[in-house]
């Protein structure tokens, strides 16, 4: 083990999700963890940081009760033991962490990588108490690719530790998710997100549409802020317009790059104020607010089902690499068909 420092090191630990790490630090200690974990929640909230450093916990060295300099006893993970070190650096033999094929047009995990796994799980361990594979995400996981995991998902062998990370846990297979213990990681609270920001100098004023996801908030301050300011503007001028204007919008915003995936996420974000209006609570699009009246007389409560439907299958579609026009095209007509009953 490696020796331990007069100080402890500057290791970054995940933010937030306190009940998330007690609950899986303490089954881990009485021996009750389940062998195939499925991290899920938004995007942007650290399910992956939170599995790497769990990987890291699982495996740490450290043996209490070391103390570091000034009396500060040793935690798990250390940071500083070579488990804990490798895994950081991502060179640990025994922590494997599986995503999408870079050769593949489509951001897939493929049935020669689910393959690899299998073959991987059947080596002897190098050194690690816990060998763990992290998937992410998970939903890349083409159905081939799943069947091929399903056996190996159900019986690993023993000291081995699957994680799979997902922001849409109902696209997996339902075979998946049935050898799996469901972990719900929500979005962080505002009072962790504005210390957080407060301690990067990022503007509070994000934080309005981040929804209490830091790596959101992250893209927001890093430029994505005016994109998506200007998405939201041409989204609302052109809901409730004739369907040639619509599709008009729905073609250029198909011509950008990442335009598809930005009108839905701006989308969901008008669907939230709405419910958020109908329930009698401030829309974070506040300045919004005559055009989301309107939107909660036509929507609430069902039309919102119906959306959230939509929303799911536009989803799916970007998933299997539809074009961003097929992918826009009818889920903006829906909108405009449930809006259309009801006075500008």
């Amino acid at each position: 083990m490696a020796a331990v420092p007069a100080k402890p090191p500057e290791l970054v630990a995940p933010l937030g999700h306190a009940a998330v790490r007690e609950r899986l630090t303490r089954a881990n200690a009485l021996g009750r963890l389940h062998h195939c974990l499925l991290f899920e929640g938004p995007e942007g909230v650290g399910k992956l940081m939170y599995a790497r450093w769990f990987a890291m916990e699982l495996n740490c060295d450290a043996s209490p009760p070391l103390m570091f300099g000034g009396g500060r006893p040793v935690e798990k993970p250390c940071g500083v033991c070579d488990p804990c070190r490798w895994i950081l650096a991502g060179t640990h033999p025994d922590v494997t962490i599986v995503q999408p094929d870079p050769e593949k047009a489509t951001p897939i995990i493929t049935a020669a990588q689910a393959r690899a796994v299998v073959n991987g799980v059947q080596l002897q361990r190098h050194s690690a108490r816990s060998r763990v594979f992290i998937l992410e995400p998970a939903d890349a996981l083409n159905e081939e690719a799943a069947n091929i995991l399903l056996k190996t998902l159900e019986e690993p062998p023993a000291h081995t530790q699957f994680i799979l990370v997902t922001s849409r846990p109902a696209t997996l297979l339902q075979t998946v998710r049935s050898r799996s213990q469901r972990v719900r990681f929500g979005p962080l609270g505002a009072a962790e997100m504005g210390a957080w920001a407060a301690d990067r100098g990022i503007d509070p004023a994000v934080l309005l549409t981040a929804a209490g996801s830091p790596g959101r908030a992250t893209a927001l301050a890093a430029g994505e802020a005016a994109s998506r300011a200007e998405a939201l503007d041409k989204l609302c001028g052109a809901v409730g317009q004739p369907l040639y204007a619509l599709f008009a919008f729905s073609e250029a915003a198909a011509k950008s790059d990442g335009g598809a995936e930005l009108v839905l996420e701006v989308l969901e974000e008008l669907l939230a104020d709405t419910v958020a209006l109908a329930s009698g609570r401030a829309p974070v699009h506040a300045e919004r607010t005559p055009m989301l009246t309107r939107w909660v007389r036509g929507l609430w409560p069902d039309g919102i089902g119906r959306m959230q439907a939509q929303l799911a299958v536009a989803r799916d579609r970007l998933s299997l690499n539809v074009q961003d026009r097929i992918v826009l095209e009818p889920l903006l007509a829906q909108l405009n068909l449930e809006l259309s009953q009801v006075p500008a």
